[in-house]
C-alpha cells in the first residue's frame, strides 16, 4: 500500500510506516564490502579534477566500475547481475555520489532508468539478449524520452514510429535532447508515437522501443557544455529512418506512457539517494573546514551562526534519508504503488541538496568560490 496516498483523506497507515525497513543482515554485510571497495576505488582511481577539466569519464574509470559490478546491481543473477534490493542499490548510489557527480549520474542513467524498462517490461528473450552485457558494463544504456517540445509532458512527444509492411519493421524518426549517456550508450529505451486502434479508430499512442545504437540511422550529437557534472555524457540522439524489428517493442503497443512512468518512479529514488550521499559528503567537508578555519582566535565552528548552518545541513540530510529509505523499503516489500513517495523523494532531495550546497559554500567563504 502507498504510505502517502491515504494522507489526502486524513489517514496514516501505521503498519506501512513501522517498523522502519532495513536490509537483511546478509545483504548489509555484502553492501559493507562494496562500500569499502568503492571508497578505495574513488581514492585510488578517480581524479575528479581531471574528469571535470576534460568533460568525460576515462575508459579506465568505467572499466573499474564494471569490475566492481556496479552496472548490474539490480539485475537478477540469471542475467549476470547482483539481484540486489532497491535499498541496496540506493545505498550503493549514495556511496557513488560521494566519489564523483559525473560517475553517479552516468550509473543512474544506465541502471535507474536506461535498462529499467527492459527489466520491468521486457520479454524473456529481450532480457536474455540485452541485460547480461548491460549488467557486466560491457554496454551502457540510456533513456530517450525528452524532446525539444516536450519535457515533463511526456505524452506530447513527436518522435514517430510508423509500421512498414514492406520492411516488416517500425520506421523510427525523431530527435531526443539532453540524453544522459547519449554519446556512450549502446542501448536506448526510446519512446515514440505510434498509430494504434482504440474503439475502432486509429489514434496516436506512445510506444516504447529497445533501440541498439548499431541500427542504421541512429546517431548522437556533440556533447553539451553543462555548468556542472561535466564528465557525464549529455547529447542529442537522432533517429533517421531507423528500422526497428517488432520484437524490439518494449511492453504493449501503445503502452509506452505506462512504461515511462513506471521507470521514472524508480529513477527518482536513485536520484534522491544520490542527493543524500552528496549532502553527507558536503557536511563532512564543511565541518572539517569549520574546525580548521580560525577567526578572532578560535575555530569558526565555535560561532553560533556556523553551528546553526551545520545543524541545518544535518537536519536536511536526516529528513531526506528517512523518506528515501522508507520508500525503498516499500519497493522491496512488494508495494504496488509508490509513485507519490518517489516523486516526493525527488522533490525533497533535489531541493535539500541545493540548500546544503549553499550552506557549505557560505561556510567555506571566499574559498568556496575558487575553482582550486
Amino acid at each position: 500500500m502507498s504510505v502517502c496516498r491515504p494522507f489526502f483523506t486524513g489517514h496514516i497507515d501505521h503498519e506501512a510506516l513501522f517498523p522502519f525497513p532495513s536490509m537483511s543482515p546478509e545483504e548489509a554485510e555484502t553492501f559493507g564490502i562494496l562500500r569499502d571497495s568503492l571508497a578505495r576505488f574513488g581514492q585510488e582511481r578517480v581524479d575528479s579534477r581531471r574528469i571535470d577539466a576534460e568533460a568525460r569519464l576515462p575508459r579506465e574509470v568505467l572499466d573499474g566500475l564494471a569490475e566492481l559490478s556496479v552496472f548490474g546491481i539490480i539485475v537478477p543473477a540469471e542475467y549476470d547481475g547482483a539481484g540486489a534490493s532497491m535499498t541496496f542499490y540506493a545505498k550503493a548510489f549514495e556511496t557513488l555520489a560521494t566519489i564523483d557527480g559525473a560517475i553517479v549520474v552516468t550509473v543512474g542513467a544506465h541502471e535507474s532508468i536506461g535498462l529499467k524498462g527492459i527489466l520491468q517490461f521486457g520479454t524473456d528473450e529481450q532480457k536474455r539478449r540485452f541485460l547480461p552485457a548491460l549488467a557486466r558494463g560491457e554496454q551502457l544504456a540510456a533513456f530517450a524520452l525528452t524532446e525539444p517540445t516536450s519535457g515533463s509532458d511526456a505524452a506530447s512527444i513527436r518522435t514517430r514510429a510508423t509500421w512498414s509492411e514492406e520492411k516488416g519493421a517500425w520506421i523510427l524518426d525523431g530527435t531526443k535532447i539532453w540524453i544522459t549517456n547519449g554519446g556512450i550508450a549502446e542501448v536506448f529505451t526510446v519512446f515514440a508515437q505510434t498509430a494504434v486502434e482504440r474503439a475502432g479508430e486509429n489514434v496516436d499512442r506512445v510506444t516504447a522501443f529497445i533501440v541498439p545504437r548499431s541500427l542504421a540511422g541512429v546517431s548522437s550529437g556533440p556533447e553539451e557544455h553543462k555548468l556542472g557534472i561535466r564528465g557525464s555524457s549529455t547529447t542529442e540522439v537522432h533517429f533517421e529512418g531507423v528500422e526497428v524489428a517488432p520484437d524490439l517493442v518494449l511492453g504493449e503497443l501503445g503502452g509506452g506512457f505506462k512504461v515511462a512512468m513506471e521507470v521514472l518512479n524508480s529513477g527518482r529514488l536513485g536520484l534522491a539517494a544520490g542527493c543524500v550521499g552528496g549532502m553527507k559528503h558536503l557536511l563532512a567537508e564543511a565541518t572539517s573546514y569549520a574546525l580548521e578555519r580560525r577567526q578572532f582566535g578560535r575555530p569558526i565552528a565555535e560561532f553560533e551562526l556556523i553551528q546553526e548552518k551545520l545543524a541545518g545541513m544535518a537536519l536536511e540530510i536526516y529528513g531526506t534519508e528517512s523518506i528515501v529509505y522508507l520508500t525503498t523499503g516499500l519497493v522491496d516489500s512488494g508495494a504496488a504503488d509508490y509513485s507519490l513517495e518517489s516523486a516526493i523523494c525527488k522533490v525533497k532531495a533535489s531541493e535539500a541538496v541545493w540548500r546544503v550546497v549553499n550552506e557549505a559554500l557560505q561556510i567555506a567563504g571566499g574559498m568556496g568560490y575558487m575553482q582550486e
